[in-house]
Protein backbone atom coordinates (compact mmCIF):
# COMPACT_ATOMS: atom_id res chain seq x y z
CA UNK A 1 0.00 0.00 0.00
CA UNK A 2 1.77 3.60 -0.93
CA UNK A 3 0.41 6.95 0.69
CA UNK A 4 0.80 9.92 -2.10
CA UNK A 5 0.82 13.01 -0.27
CA UNK A 6 1.52 16.21 -2.28
CA UNK A 7 1.24 19.73 -1.07
CA UNK A 8 -0.43 22.99 -2.52
CA UNK A 9 0.18 26.65 -2.35
CA UNK A 10 -2.42 29.63 -1.83
CA UNK A 11 -5.27 30.94 -0.39
CA UNK A 12 -8.15 32.12 2.17
CA UNK A 13 -9.69 33.32 5.63
CA UNK A 14 -10.96 33.56 9.16
CA UNK A 15 -10.80 31.20 12.20
CA UNK A 16 -11.83 28.00 13.33
CA UNK A 17 -15.67 27.45 14.28
CA UNK A 18 -16.47 23.69 13.33
CA UNK A 19 -20.22 22.87 13.73
CA UNK A 20 -21.41 19.48 15.46
CA UNK A 21 -22.52 17.96 12.79
CA UNK A 22 -18.74 17.27 11.85
CA UNK A 23 -18.39 13.37 11.29
CA UNK A 24 -17.14 11.76 14.45
CA UNK A 25 -14.85 9.41 12.79
CA UNK A 26 -10.84 9.12 12.47
CA UNK A 27 -10.38 10.96 9.22
CA UNK A 28 -11.92 14.00 10.42
CA UNK A 29 -10.54 13.97 13.15
CA UNK A 30 -7.04 13.71 12.66
CA UNK A 31 -7.83 16.78 9.94
CA UNK A 32 -9.07 18.73 12.79
CA UNK A 33 -6.58 18.03 15.49
CA UNK A 34 -4.10 19.11 13.45
CA UNK A 35 -5.55 22.14 11.37
CA UNK A 36 -6.06 23.69 14.63
CA UNK A 37 -2.79 23.00 15.48
CA UNK A 38 -1.24 24.53 12.63
CA UNK A 39 -3.34 27.28 12.55
CA UNK A 40 -2.49 28.38 16.44
CA UNK A 41 1.57 27.36 16.49
CA UNK A 42 2.40 27.43 12.98
CA UNK A 43 4.69 30.97 12.23
CA UNK A 44 7.68 32.09 10.61
CA UNK A 45 9.18 35.28 12.55
CA UNK A 46 8.67 38.24 10.29
CA UNK A 47 6.61 36.97 8.04
CA UNK A 48 2.61 36.38 8.08
CA UNK A 49 0.91 33.91 9.49
CA UNK A 50 -1.69 31.43 8.15
CA UNK A 51 -4.79 32.21 8.00
CA UNK A 52 -6.90 29.56 5.86
CA UNK A 53 -6.47 25.96 5.61
CA UNK A 54 -8.11 23.33 3.62
CA UNK A 55 -7.33 19.34 3.59
CA UNK A 56 -8.75 16.80 1.73
CA UNK A 57 -8.24 12.66 2.17
CA UNK A 58 -8.90 10.42 -0.71
CA UNK A 59 -8.41 7.02 0.81
CA UNK A 60 -9.29 4.06 -2.12
CA UNK A 61 -8.90 0.38 -2.35
CA UNK A 62 -8.12 -0.86 -5.58
CA UNK A 63 -7.85 -3.65 -8.15
CA UNK A 64 -6.87 -4.47 -11.28
CA UNK A 65 -6.98 -7.63 -13.06
CA UNK A 66 -5.66 -8.51 -16.37
CA UNK A 67 -4.89 -11.43 -18.95
CA UNK A 68 -3.33 -11.98 -21.84
CA UNK A 69 -4.45 -14.06 -24.56
CA UNK A 70 -5.71 -16.46 -21.90
CA UNK A 71 -3.18 -16.22 -19.75
CA UNK A 72 -3.61 -14.31 -16.02
CA UNK A 73 -1.16 -11.24 -15.45
CA UNK A 74 0.41 -11.61 -11.98
CA UNK A 75 -1.43 -9.40 -10.24
CA UNK A 76 -1.55 -8.51 -5.89
CA UNK A 77 -4.71 -8.66 -4.06
CA UNK A 78 -5.00 -8.30 -0.37
CA UNK A 79 -8.77 -8.22 1.15
CA UNK A 80 -7.37 -7.26 4.05
CA UNK A 81 -5.34 -4.36 2.88
CA UNK A 82 -6.84 -1.30 4.38
CA UNK A 83 -6.00 0.69 0.92
CA UNK A 84 -4.05 4.31 0.54
CA UNK A 85 -4.73 7.40 1.57
CA UNK A 86 -3.76 10.73 -1.17
CA UNK A 87 -3.86 14.20 1.03
CA UNK A 88 -3.55 17.50 -0.23
CA UNK A 89 -2.82 20.30 2.46
CA UNK A 90 -3.54 23.95 0.72
CA UNK A 91 -2.18 26.81 3.25
CA UNK A 92 -2.99 31.18 2.80
CA UNK A 93 -1.66 33.85 4.35
CA UNK A 94 -2.13 37.02 4.49
CA UNK A 95 -5.98 38.12 4.37
CA UNK A 96 -8.96 37.56 1.91
CA UNK A 97 -8.52 41.54 0.57
CA UNK A 98 -4.74 40.49 0.05
CA UNK A 99 -3.33 37.18 -0.22
CA UNK A 100 -1.10 34.69 -2.90
CA UNK A 101 -3.78 33.69 -4.67
CA UNK A 102 -3.88 34.15 -8.75
CA UNK A 103 -0.33 34.46 -8.66
CA UNK A 104 2.50 32.92 -10.23
CA UNK A 105 6.28 33.37 -10.53
CA UNK A 106 7.01 30.09 -12.71
CA UNK A 107 7.21 27.90 -10.34
CA UNK A 108 5.52 25.40 -9.64
CA UNK A 109 5.19 22.97 -6.48
CA UNK A 110 5.65 19.04 -6.40
CA UNK A 111 5.16 16.30 -4.67
CA UNK A 112 6.40 15.32 -1.38
CA UNK A 113 8.22 11.60 -1.02
CA UNK A 114 5.92 8.68 -0.59
CA UNK A 115 5.31 7.16 3.00
CA UNK A 116 4.10 3.65 3.18
CA UNK A 117 1.75 4.02 6.00
CA UNK A 118 -1.51 2.38 6.90
CA UNK A 119 -4.36 4.54 7.05
CA UNK A 120 -4.78 5.37 11.00
CA UNK A 121 -5.41 8.33 12.84
CA UNK A 122 -1.61 8.83 13.69
CA UNK A 123 -0.16 8.44 10.02
CA UNK A 124 -2.75 10.83 8.74
CA UNK A 125 -1.69 13.37 11.41
CA UNK A 126 1.49 12.68 10.42
CA UNK A 127 0.87 13.31 6.87
CA UNK A 128 -0.75 15.97 7.37
CA UNK A 129 1.77 17.75 9.21
CA UNK A 130 4.64 17.44 7.36
CA UNK A 131 2.73 18.80 4.33
CA UNK A 132 1.31 21.86 6.11
CA UNK A 133 4.73 22.79 7.09
CA UNK A 134 5.86 22.78 3.18
CA UNK A 135 2.60 24.52 2.23
CA UNK A 136 3.02 27.37 4.68
CA UNK A 137 7.10 28.22 3.30
CA UNK A 138 5.59 27.62 -0.18
CA UNK A 139 2.36 30.12 0.52
CA UNK A 140 4.95 32.99 2.14
CA UNK A 141 7.39 33.09 -0.43
CA UNK A 142 4.06 33.93 -2.88
CA UNK A 143 2.61 36.28 -1.23
CA UNK A 144 5.65 38.40 -0.95
CA UNK A 145 6.77 37.68 -4.53
CA UNK A 146 2.95 38.93 -5.25
CA UNK A 147 3.54 41.70 -2.89
CA UNK A 148 6.39 42.46 -4.71
CA UNK A 149 5.07 42.63 -7.92
CA UNK A 150 2.64 44.29 -7.84
CA UNK A 151 4.62 47.14 -5.58
CA UNK A 152 7.04 47.02 -8.77
CA UNK A 153 4.45 47.18 -11.44
CA UNK A 154 2.00 49.89 -9.66
CA UNK A 155 -0.41 47.06 -9.97
CA UNK A 156 -3.81 48.33 -7.82
CA UNK A 157 -6.34 46.04 -7.28
CA UNK A 158 -9.76 46.84 -6.33
CA UNK A 159 -11.35 43.17 -5.78
CA UNK A 160 -9.93 41.41 -2.82
CA UNK A 161 -8.32 38.11 -3.48
CA UNK A 162 -11.42 36.27 -2.43
CA UNK A 163 -14.85 36.77 -2.04
CA UNK A 164 -15.93 33.94 0.47
CA UNK A 165 -19.22 32.17 -0.04
CA UNK A 166 -21.00 30.39 2.77
CA UNK A 167 -19.45 27.36 3.99
CA UNK A 168 -21.35 24.54 2.74
CA UNK A 169 -21.26 20.98 4.86
CA UNK A 170 -22.60 17.84 3.44
CA UNK A 171 -21.92 14.14 4.37
CA UNK A 172 -23.18 11.44 1.90
CA UNK A 173 -23.24 7.64 3.20
CA UNK A 174 -20.37 5.57 2.77
CA UNK A 175 -20.67 2.94 -0.24
CA UNK A 176 -20.44 -0.47 1.37
CA UNK A 177 -17.25 -1.87 1.21
CA UNK A 178 -18.22 -5.35 0.00
CA UNK A 179 -15.38 -5.93 -2.95
CA UNK A 180 -17.12 -8.33 -5.56
CA UNK A 181 -15.68 -12.43 -6.46
CA UNK A 182 -12.38 -11.94 -7.25
CA UNK A 183 -11.97 -15.73 -7.89
CA UNK A 184 -14.72 -15.00 -10.38
CA UNK A 185 -13.50 -12.10 -12.02
CA UNK A 186 -10.06 -13.67 -12.67
CA UNK A 187 -11.67 -16.64 -14.51
CA UNK A 188 -14.12 -14.10 -16.44
CA UNK A 189 -11.13 -11.59 -17.75
CA UNK A 190 -9.30 -14.66 -18.14
CA UNK A 191 -11.76 -16.13 -20.72
CA UNK A 192 -12.09 -13.28 -22.21
CA UNK A 193 -8.95 -12.27 -23.01
CA UNK A 194 -8.94 -15.89 -24.87
CA UNK A 195 -10.89 -14.33 -27.64
CA UNK A 196 -7.87 -12.66 -29.33
CA UNK A 197 -6.49 -16.31 -30.06
CA UNK A 198 -9.44 -16.75 -32.41
CA UNK A 199 -7.30 -14.50 -35.43
CA UNK A 200 -3.89 -15.49 -35.98
CA UNK A 201 -2.96 -11.79 -37.06
CA UNK A 202 -3.73 -10.88 -33.42
CA UNK A 203 -0.54 -10.57 -31.37
CA UNK A 204 -1.67 -9.51 -28.38
CA UNK A 205 -5.17 -9.34 -26.71
CA UNK A 206 -5.09 -8.13 -23.34
CA UNK A 207 -7.81 -7.18 -21.24
CA UNK A 208 -7.84 -5.66 -18.40
CA UNK A 209 -10.82 -4.67 -15.17
CA UNK A 210 -9.78 -2.04 -12.85
CA UNK A 211 -11.91 -2.10 -9.22
CA UNK A 212 -11.68 1.29 -7.13
CA UNK A 213 -13.70 2.22 -4.04
CA UNK A 214 -12.85 5.96 -2.65
CA UNK A 215 -13.80 7.39 0.24
CA UNK A 216 -13.70 11.67 0.06
CA UNK A 217 -13.04 13.82 2.71
CA UNK A 218 -12.77 17.88 2.81
CA UNK A 219 -12.40 20.10 5.68
CA UNK A 220 -11.19 23.91 5.80
CA UNK A 221 -10.82 26.48 8.18
CA UNK A 222 -13.88 28.51 7.25
CA UNK A 223 -16.26 25.50 8.37
CA UNK A 224 -17.16 23.94 5.55
CA UNK A 225 -16.62 20.18 5.23
CA UNK A 226 -17.30 17.14 3.01
CA UNK A 227 -17.49 13.69 2.87
CA UNK A 228 -18.67 10.74 -0.14
CA UNK A 229 -18.00 8.05 -1.35
CA UNK A 230 -18.06 6.35 -5.08
CA UNK A 231 -17.15 3.03 -7.20
CA UNK A 232 -15.04 2.78 -10.04
CA UNK A 233 -15.71 -0.08 -12.38
CA UNK A 234 -13.31 0.12 -15.66
CA UNK A 235 -13.12 -2.57 -18.50
CA UNK A 236 -10.34 -2.34 -21.25
CA UNK A 237 -8.91 -4.11 -24.07
CA UNK A 238 -5.62 -3.73 -25.57
CA UNK A 239 -4.69 -4.99 -28.72
CA UNK A 240 -1.63 -5.67 -30.73
CA UNK A 241 -2.64 -7.12 -34.05
CA UNK A 242 -0.54 -6.64 -38.00
CA UNK A 243 -1.84 -5.64 -41.25
CA UNK A 244 -1.29 -7.71 -44.77
CA UNK A 245 1.71 -5.65 -45.61
CA UNK A 246 3.32 -6.21 -42.21
CA UNK A 247 2.40 -2.92 -40.36
CA UNK A 248 1.56 -3.25 -36.74
CA UNK A 249 -1.28 -1.47 -34.55
CA UNK A 250 -1.91 -1.45 -31.14
CA UNK A 251 -5.48 -0.14 -30.29
CA UNK A 252 -7.31 -0.02 -27.23
CA UNK A 253 -10.95 0.53 -26.05
CA UNK A 254 -12.58 1.06 -22.77
CA UNK A 255 -15.75 0.42 -21.55
CA UNK A 256 -17.35 1.72 -17.81
CA UNK A 257 -19.75 -0.54 -15.80
CA UNK A 258 -22.04 -0.17 -13.39
CA UNK A 259 -20.74 -2.72 -11.28
CA UNK A 260 -18.74 -6.42 -12.16
CA UNK A 261 -22.25 -8.56 -11.85
CA UNK A 262 -22.07 -11.82 -13.77
CA UNK A 263 -24.54 -9.81 -16.71
CA UNK A 264 -22.31 -6.52 -16.67
CA UNK A 265 -19.08 -9.19 -17.53
CA UNK A 266 -21.22 -10.81 -20.22
CA UNK A 267 -21.31 -7.62 -21.46
CA UNK A 268 -17.72 -6.55 -21.13
CA UNK A 269 -17.08 -9.80 -22.93
CA UNK A 270 -19.84 -8.80 -25.90
CA UNK A 271 -18.03 -5.85 -26.09
CA UNK A 272 -14.13 -7.28 -26.02
CA UNK A 273 -16.11 -9.27 -28.78
CA UNK A 274 -17.11 -6.34 -31.02
CA UNK A 275 -13.56 -4.83 -31.21
CA UNK A 276 -12.16 -8.14 -32.11
CA UNK A 277 -14.66 -8.19 -35.35
CA UNK A 278 -13.90 -4.50 -35.86
CA UNK A 279 -9.69 -5.36 -35.86
CA UNK A 280 -10.69 -8.63 -38.05
CA UNK A 281 -12.60 -5.38 -40.95
CA UNK A 282 -9.66 -3.86 -40.21
CA UNK A 283 -7.80 -6.77 -41.78
CA UNK A 284 -6.58 -6.57 -45.05
CA UNK A 285 -8.94 -3.42 -45.86
CA UNK A 286 -8.01 -0.79 -48.15
CA UNK A 287 -6.10 2.41 -48.00
CA UNK A 288 -8.41 5.46 -48.18
CA UNK A 289 -7.64 8.56 -50.64
CA UNK A 290 -7.83 12.28 -49.46
CA UNK A 291 -11.69 13.34 -49.15
CA UNK A 292 -13.47 16.45 -48.24
CA UNK A 293 -16.99 16.08 -47.08
CA UNK A 294 -19.23 15.27 -44.25
CA UNK A 295 -18.24 13.23 -41.72
CA UNK A 296 -20.25 11.60 -38.79
CA UNK A 297 -18.09 11.97 -35.65
CA UNK A 298 -19.24 9.22 -33.23
CA UNK A 299 -19.17 9.57 -29.25
CA UNK A 300 -15.70 9.60 -29.00
CA UNK A 301 -14.43 11.31 -31.09
CA UNK A 302 -17.13 14.37 -30.07
CA UNK A 303 -16.58 14.42 -27.49
CA UNK A 304 -12.00 15.17 -28.98
CA UNK A 305 -13.78 17.66 -30.87
CA UNK A 306 -15.44 19.28 -27.75
CA UNK A 307 -12.65 19.37 -26.20
CA UNK A 308 -10.50 21.28 -28.34
CA UNK A 309 -13.23 23.33 -30.05
CA UNK A 310 -15.10 24.41 -27.13
CA UNK A 311 -14.62 22.83 -23.40
CA UNK A 312 -10.89 24.07 -22.89
CA UNK A 313 -12.20 27.63 -23.35
CA UNK A 314 -14.40 27.42 -20.54
CA UNK A 315 -12.58 26.51 -17.74
CA UNK A 316 -9.67 28.80 -16.23
CA UNK A 317 -11.86 31.81 -16.13
CA UNK A 318 -9.80 34.69 -14.44
CA UNK A 319 -6.27 35.01 -15.60
CA UNK A 320 -3.42 34.48 -13.72
CA UNK A 321 -1.56 37.56 -12.15
CA UNK A 322 2.17 35.85 -14.10
CA UNK A 323 5.49 37.45 -13.59
CA UNK A 324 7.29 36.04 -16.39
CA UNK A 325 4.58 36.84 -19.17
CA UNK A 326 1.43 39.01 -19.92
CA UNK A 327 -0.51 36.48 -21.09
CA UNK A 328 -1.97 33.69 -19.23
CA UNK A 329 -2.25 30.63 -21.99
CA UNK A 330 -4.08 28.38 -20.00
CA UNK A 331 -7.00 30.62 -19.28
CA UNK A 332 -10.28 30.04 -21.24
CA UNK A 333 -10.88 32.32 -23.91
CA UNK A 334 -14.56 32.13 -23.87
CA UNK A 335 -15.51 34.58 -20.84
CA UNK A 336 -15.62 38.13 -22.85
CA UNK A 337 -17.46 36.23 -26.09
CA UNK A 338 -21.53 36.01 -24.19
CA UNK A 339 -22.59 38.04 -26.85
CA UNK A 340 -20.90 35.71 -29.85
CA UNK A 341 -21.70 32.32 -31.15
CA UNK A 342 -19.81 30.33 -30.23
CA UNK A 343 -21.74 26.83 -31.50
CA UNK A 344 -24.51 25.55 -33.22
CA UNK A 345 -27.81 25.46 -31.80
CA UNK A 346 -28.71 22.26 -32.16
CA UNK A 347 -26.91 21.05 -28.91
CA UNK A 348 -26.93 22.35 -25.11
CA UNK A 349 -23.61 21.74 -22.79
CA UNK A 350 -24.68 21.65 -19.26
CA UNK A 351 -21.97 20.96 -16.27
CA UNK A 352 -23.56 18.77 -13.49
CA UNK A 353 -21.34 18.17 -10.83
CA UNK A 354 -24.59 17.14 -8.53
CA UNK A 355 -25.05 14.07 -10.63
CA UNK A 356 -24.13 10.87 -8.92
CA UNK A 357 -24.60 8.61 -11.89
CA UNK A 358 -25.31 7.93 -15.62
CA UNK A 359 -27.00 4.59 -16.42
CA UNK A 360 -25.96 3.37 -13.33
CA UNK A 361 -22.35 3.98 -13.66
CA UNK A 362 -20.88 6.08 -10.85
CA UNK A 363 -19.88 9.42 -11.87
CA UNK A 364 -15.97 10.01 -10.76
CA UNK A 365 -16.82 13.78 -10.83
CA UNK A 366 -19.71 13.95 -8.36
CA UNK A 367 -19.06 16.77 -6.07
CA UNK A 368 -21.53 18.32 -4.28
CA UNK A 369 -18.48 20.86 -2.07
CA UNK A 370 -15.56 21.96 -4.20
CA UNK A 371 -12.23 22.06 -3.39
CA UNK A 372 -12.98 25.78 -1.62
CA UNK A 373 -15.73 24.55 0.89
CA UNK A 374 -17.96 25.94 -1.56
CA UNK A 375 -21.49 24.08 -2.46
CA UNK A 376 -21.87 22.90 -5.97
CA UNK A 377 -23.90 23.93 -8.60
CA UNK A 378 -25.01 23.22 -11.96
CA UNK A 379 -24.27 25.14 -14.89
CA UNK A 380 -26.08 25.42 -18.02
CA UNK A 381 -22.57 26.51 -20.23
CA UNK A 382 -23.80 26.74 -23.94
CA UNK A 383 -27.29 27.06 -25.21
CA UNK A 384 -28.69 28.67 -28.52
CA UNK A 385 -25.07 28.66 -29.68
CA UNK A 386 -24.50 31.14 -26.90
CA UNK A 387 -22.25 31.05 -23.76
CA UNK A 388 -24.88 30.90 -20.72
CA UNK A 389 -22.64 30.77 -17.79
CA UNK A 390 -19.16 29.42 -16.62
CA UNK A 391 -17.34 27.43 -13.68
CA UNK A 392 -16.34 30.60 -10.71
CA UNK A 393 -14.50 30.06 -7.60
CA UNK A 394 -14.26 32.82 -4.71
CA UNK A 395 -11.52 34.81 -6.85
CA UNK A 396 -13.54 37.74 -7.81
CA UNK A 397 -13.77 39.02 -11.70
CA UNK A 398 -16.48 41.97 -10.32
CA UNK A 399 -17.78 43.28 -6.99
CA UNK A 400 -20.92 41.17 -7.59
CA UNK A 401 -19.50 38.29 -7.87
CA UNK A 402 -20.37 35.03 -6.20
CA UNK A 403 -18.61 31.49 -6.74
CA UNK A 404 -20.81 28.43 -8.10
CA UNK A 405 -18.34 25.86 -6.64
CA UNK A 406 -16.54 24.56 -9.33
CA UNK A 407 -12.74 25.81 -7.76
CA UNK A 408 -10.46 22.66 -8.39
CA UNK A 409 -7.43 22.22 -6.82
CA UNK A 410 -4.25 22.23 -9.24
CA UNK A 411 -0.65 20.96 -8.01
CA UNK A 412 0.89 23.56 -10.24
CA UNK A 413 -1.49 27.18 -9.16
CA UNK A 414 -4.13 26.08 -6.53
CA UNK A 415 -7.49 26.40 -6.90
CA UNK A 416 -9.12 27.27 -10.44
CA UNK A 417 -11.92 27.14 -12.25
CA UNK A 418 -12.60 23.49 -13.42
CA UNK A 419 -15.71 21.36 -15.10
CA UNK A 420 -16.63 18.29 -14.04
CA UNK A 421 -19.72 16.39 -15.33
CA UNK A 422 -19.62 17.68 -18.54
CA UNK A 423 -23.32 16.29 -20.65
CA UNK A 424 -24.28 17.47 -24.22
CA UNK A 425 -27.82 17.10 -24.99
CA UNK A 426 -29.15 17.91 -28.44
CA UNK A 427 -32.10 19.60 -29.63
CA UNK A 428 -33.61 16.97 -31.15
CA UNK A 429 -33.70 13.10 -30.23
CA UNK A 430 -32.72 10.53 -33.35
CA UNK A 431 -31.20 7.30 -33.17
CA UNK A 432 -28.00 6.03 -34.23
CA UNK A 433 -29.47 4.65 -37.40
CA UNK A 434 -30.76 8.06 -38.30
CA UNK A 435 -28.14 9.71 -37.57
CA UNK A 436 -25.76 7.79 -40.07
CA UNK A 437 -29.40 8.34 -42.51
CA UNK A 438 -28.47 12.20 -42.49
CA UNK A 439 -24.78 11.27 -43.27
CA UNK A 440 -25.79 9.44 -46.45
CA UNK A 441 -28.61 11.80 -47.54
CA UNK A 442 -26.11 14.95 -47.51
CA UNK A 443 -23.22 13.07 -49.13
CA UNK A 444 -25.89 12.56 -51.70
CA UNK A 445 -26.98 16.27 -52.07
CA UNK A 446 -23.32 16.86 -52.57
CA UNK A 447 -22.91 14.18 -55.46
CA UNK A 448 -20.90 12.07 -53.10
CA UNK A 449 -19.86 8.00 -53.67
CA UNK A 450 -19.13 7.84 -49.39
CA UNK A 451 -19.07 9.67 -46.42
CA UNK A 452 -16.87 8.88 -42.93
CA UNK A 453 -17.92 8.08 -40.16
CA UNK A 454 -15.26 8.28 -37.21
CA UNK A 455 -15.09 6.38 -34.04
CA UNK A 456 -12.13 6.75 -31.45
CA UNK A 457 -10.70 10.05 -30.39
CA UNK A 458 -7.52 9.78 -32.32
CA UNK A 459 -8.70 11.24 -35.88
CA UNK A 460 -6.30 8.94 -37.42
CA UNK A 461 -5.91 5.33 -36.86
CA UNK A 462 -6.52 1.42 -38.39
CA UNK A 463 -10.21 0.92 -36.50
CA UNK A 464 -11.20 4.44 -36.02
CA UNK A 465 -12.50 5.48 -39.52
CA UNK A 466 -15.63 3.61 -41.84
CA UNK A 467 -16.71 4.73 -45.07
CA UNK A 468 -20.26 4.46 -45.55
CA UNK A 469 -21.47 4.63 -49.16
CA UNK A 470 -24.18 6.64 -50.24
CA UNK A 471 -26.17 4.00 -52.40
CA UNK A 472 -26.96 1.26 -49.98
CA UNK A 473 -25.38 2.00 -46.57
CA UNK A 474 -22.58 -1.04 -47.12
CA UNK A 475 -19.70 0.05 -44.64
CA UNK A 476 -15.77 -0.81 -44.80
CA UNK A 477 -13.08 0.13 -42.45
CA UNK A 478 -10.86 1.97 -44.26
CA UNK A 479 -6.89 2.29 -43.24
CA UNK A 480 -3.57 5.08 -43.28
CA UNK A 481 -6.97 8.14 -43.32
CA UNK A 482 -6.11 10.43 -40.43
CA UNK A 483 -7.48 14.16 -39.64
CA UNK A 484 -6.19 17.26 -41.79
CA UNK A 485 -4.53 19.03 -38.74
CA UNK A 486 -4.05 18.52 -35.26
CA UNK A 487 -7.15 20.47 -33.63
CA UNK A 488 -10.51 20.83 -33.95
CA UNK A 489 -11.67 24.91 -33.70
CA UNK A 490 -14.64 26.49 -33.03
CA UNK A 491 -15.75 26.64 -36.93
CA UNK A 492 -16.31 23.15 -36.47
CA UNK A 493 -18.61 23.47 -33.46
CA UNK A 494 -20.59 25.70 -35.51
CA UNK A 495 -20.65 24.19 -38.61
CA UNK A 496 -22.74 21.01 -37.58
CA UNK A 497 -25.70 19.42 -39.43
CA UNK A 498 -27.04 17.20 -36.73
CA UNK A 499 -26.73 15.93 -33.08
CA UNK A 500 -27.62 12.67 -31.81
CA UNK A 501 -27.89 9.36 -31.30
CA UNK A 502 -27.15 7.15 -28.18
CA UNK A 503 -25.15 9.49 -25.31
CA UNK A 504 -21.93 7.44 -24.33
CA UNK A 505 -19.90 7.80 -21.23
CA UNK A 506 -16.61 9.07 -22.94
CA UNK A 507 -14.18 9.14 -20.24
CA UNK A 508 -14.59 9.05 -16.57
CA UNK A 509 -11.37 9.08 -14.89
CA UNK A 510 -9.95 12.41 -15.66
CA UNK A 511 -10.07 15.79 -15.26
CA UNK A 512 -13.81 16.02 -16.50
CA UNK A 513 -15.92 13.29 -17.27
CA UNK A 514 -18.01 13.83 -20.69
CA UNK A 515 -21.16 12.16 -21.51
CA UNK A 516 -21.70 12.93 -25.03
CA UNK A 517 -23.71 11.81 -28.33
CA UNK A 518 -23.04 11.82 -31.86
CA UNK A 519 -22.28 14.67 -34.25
CA UNK A 520 -22.54 15.34 -37.89
CA UNK A 521 -20.13 17.74 -39.40
CA UNK A 522 -21.14 19.63 -42.52
CA UNK A 523 -17.25 19.50 -43.80
CA UNK A 524 -14.16 17.84 -42.98
CA UNK A 525 -11.22 16.95 -44.81
CA UNK A 526 -9.12 13.44 -44.07
CA UNK A 527 -6.14 13.09 -45.90
CA UNK A 528 -3.62 10.03 -46.40
CA UNK A 529 -1.60 9.27 -43.67
CA UNK A 530 2.06 7.72 -44.45
CA UNK A 531 3.56 4.98 -42.86
CA UNK A 532 6.33 2.16 -42.65
CA UNK A 533 5.17 -1.76 -42.53
CA UNK A 534 7.52 -3.33 -39.72
CA UNK A 535 9.22 -6.39 -40.38
CA UNK A 536 7.33 -9.54 -39.36
CA UNK A 537 8.32 -12.08 -36.41
CA UNK A 538 10.18 -15.20 -38.66
CA UNK A 539 8.02 -17.65 -36.73
CA UNK A 540 3.81 -17.59 -36.44
CA UNK A 541 2.37 -16.65 -33.01
CA UNK A 542 2.13 -20.07 -30.73
CA UNK A 543 -1.60 -20.99 -31.29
Amino acid sequence: MRSCIFFLIGFLATGWGMAATLPDNMYFRAMKDEMQRNLKQLRLKGHPNPYYISYRLEHGKRLNIAANMGALVPAVYDPRDKGSITATAFVSVGSDKQDGLGFSDGERSSGLPDNSVWPSYYAIRQGLWQLTDEAYLKAVDLYEKKMAYKQKKNIQDPLPSVMPSTPAQVVQLEEPSVWPDVERLKTEVEQISALGKSLPFVESFVANLYIAQWNIYYLNSRGAFTQHAYWVFRFSIEALFRQTDGKQSNKSTVMWLPDVSVSEMARARQYAQDFLDRIEQAHGAKSGTAYTGPVLLKPKAAARMLDESVLKDLVNTKPLLLAYTDNDKNAGKLYQKRSVRVSTNLLSIYDRPLTRSFEGIPLARFMPVDDEGVAAQNLTLIANGFVQDFPLTQRPLNKQHRSNGHAALSRIYGPREELTNVFVEPKEQWTDAQMEEKLRDHCRELGLEYGYILHDEDPAGDLGIERIYTADGRKETILNLQWDGNFFTQRDLRSVLAVGGKKELVDNYSDVVRIVPSILLEEAELVPQEHKPHRQPFVHRPR
